[in-house]
């Protein structure tokens, strides 16, 4: 799964909002459609996941209310930038205390497979061939207590149509006050 995608934060997504505080990349550009996208997929997947913590009775009724409290906190806002990866991650790392970033690579293929699985667009032959055996970069960071992370990629695996498009893709997820 894409990182932007699989992140925590959009595990835990409830709502499409900018982060207050982490100011948007250089040439950034809010998406609130990429953004909606991520968190309709996100609000799906909690339905279950809470629904299985109230069913879980080894858990005390502290840890349950304190992750609907996150939950309700969560903010998430995906951004595009004309900016490169490193700009952005070097963005990041000069603006954000302590941010030291993890790099790594993807294969668009699988990613792209699992986008499609959610059920919007088909993965064509043409795709297939175009972007077989080919990857992308990304950078990811999240603070040491994990209310906040941003994560940085140089393709855009859009979660609408299928499209991949050389692109900065910045994602900034917060559980903070």
């Amino acid at each position: 799964m894409p990182p932007l995608l699989a992140a925590f934060a959009l595990l835990l997504a409830t709502a499409a909002q900018q982060v207050p505080g982490v100011p948007p990349p250089p040439e950034g550009k809010f998406e609130p459609e990429l953004t909606q996208v991520a968190v309709e997929r996100a609000k799906a997947e909690m339905t279950a996941l809470l629904a299985q913590l109230d069913r879980d009775t080894t858990q005390p009724p502290a840890v349950k209310a304190d992750v609907k409290s996150k939950l309700s906190r969560l903010k998430v806002a995906i951004y595009t930038s004309g900016k490169t990866m490193e700009e952005c991650v070097t963005f990041y790392a000069d603006r954000v205390k302590g941010s030291s970033f993890l790099f790594a690579e993807r294969q668009v293929l699988p990613d792209l497979r699992e986008l499609a699985a959610a059920g919007r667009f088909a993965v064509t032959p043409k795709t297939e061939e175009e972007w077989g055996g080919k990857s992308y970069r990304y950078a990811r960071w999240v603070r040491e207590d994990g209310t906040l992370s941003i994560d940085v990629e140089d393709h855009l695996l859009d979660p609408r149509d299928g499209a991949v498009t050389k692109r900065t893709v910045v994602m900034v997820t917060s559980v903070g006050e």
